[in-house]
Parts: structure tokens; C-alpha cells; sequence
């Protein structure tokens, strides 16, 4: 690990360690050590991607800057390797970390669309959006897209779903509705009716819109 990639990963745990509203000095010296087996804390000080006092830690703007677009490849690469390349979750934990590291760009934003934006990584946590998903098109068709843009006939796998704060989710998942369950499209006016197993659901359209899938099987 060179040292810009050292500095990424410092910043990625701060970023990390600030969602889970844990922001101590010595507990994040102690993690950022454990990865990347160096006490670079005071390098990020100096540097002024940081600000830190005996209590708490702060990404400055021009460390949030990087912190943001190595958060952002990492949890876009997390995607691509679980949605596209279907690897489990221990295999893509290891290999997202590389590719966070080596990705231009381009590359990125061409992931970020031919995924159809994703908002959240496997884990559910938020991926940072770019500039590609204010335009909201690019060169690649996504393969990855909203249920709603289904039509009736078609087959396709759920990948992720977006409704965790939902009220209909639990009800959603009670009813087999959840990653990598094959569904099919019977209409989609006046509402999306799909068969999943030996069961038809009923869905509006706010929540087909929160289904991600991948066509096919």
C-alpha cells in the first residue's frame, strides 16, 4: 500500500467511523493503524484533510473531498462485484478494497451508470452520488434498473431494494420479496402485478420504483 492509497483508507475510516456517530481520537488512531499498520493521524493534520483535538475527530472540506470519492468507489465496486460478478460477500469485501484504489473517473461513473445509480452498497450503507447521477444518463444502458421499468412479460432478479425505511417493507420481505428472488411482470396499469414463486403481489408504483433488478435469469 503506497501512500496516497494510505491516506485514502485513513480518510475512508474517518468517514466510515463519522456514520456510525463515532468520532474519538484514539479509537479511530486505533482503527486507521490496524488497516493500514502506520500512525498517519498526525500526517492528516498537517496536511489539513483533518482537525483534531484530545476528544474528536474532523474531516476538513478539502479532506471530505477525497474521503467522498474513495467512499464513493469503494461502494460502487462493492455493487459491481455482488450485482454484475455475483461474488459472496467475503470475496467481495477483499476485492472492493483494490478496486477503490486503481478506478479513474470515467471508469467509475461508467460503473455508477451501468448500474442505474445505486444509492446504497450490499451493506445498505449510502454511496455518495456524482455527477453522473445529477445528469442521470451516460454511455452504458444500465442493468441494473427500478422494477417500474419492467413490462408485462418480462422476467427478471431482484438485486436490492431500497425501502428500508418504508413502511411496506417488512411486508414486502414477509411476502418473498428480496435479493436474488426470480419475479415476473403480469401487468403494470393501473398498478405492477407480479408473480414471485406461486404467489401474485399487487405493487404501487413508489415502491416498484424502490425494487432494483436485473433482467432475466
Amino acid at each position: 500500500m503506497d501512500r496516497k492509497q494510505k491516506i485514502e483508507e485513513a480518510l475512508s475510516i474517518i468517514w466510515e467511523e463519522r456514520e456510525k456517530k463515532s468520532c474519538g481520537r484514539e479509537e479511530i488512531k486505533k482503527k486507521i493503524f490496524e488497516k493500514v499498520k502506520e500512525d498517519i493521524l498526525e500526517d492528516l493534520i498537517k496536511e489539513g484533510s483533518i482537525i483534531a483535538d484530545n476528544d474528536s475527530v474532523k474531516i476538513t472540506p478539502e479532506g471530505e473531498v477525497i474521503a467522498r470519492d474513495i467512499i464513493r468507489r469503494q461502494r460502487l465496486a462493492e455493487r459491481l462485484l455482488t450485482d454484475v460478478l455475483e461474488l459472496d460477500r467475503g470475496a467481495m469485501d477483499s476485492s472492493a478494497c483494490e478496486f477503490e484504489h486503481i478506478l479513474s473517473k470515467e471508469v467509475e461513473e461508467s460503473i455508477c451508470t451501468l448500474l442505474g445509480h445505486p444509492k446504497e452498497c450490499p451493506h445498505g450503507l449510502l454511496i455518495p452520488p456524482g455527477d453522473c447521477c445529477a445528469k442521470a444518463k451516460g454511455l452504458l444502458e444500465s442493468i441494473v434498473i427500478p422494477l417500474a421499468k419492467l413490462k408485462p412479460g418480462e422476467t427478471a432478479r431482484i438485486v436490492y431494494v431500497l425501502t428500508r425505511e418504508h413502511p411496506q417493507l417488512h411486508k414486502l420481505m414477509s411476502l418473498g420479496i428480496v435479493p436474488g428472488v426470480l419475479i415476473s411482470v403480469h401487468q403494470i396499469f393501473p398498478s405492477f402485478v407480479i408473480q414471485v414463486a406461486e404467489t401474485q403481489l399487487a405493487l404501487e408504483k413508489d415502491i416498484a420504483n424502490e425494487i432494483y433488478v436485473k433482467r432475466g435469469q
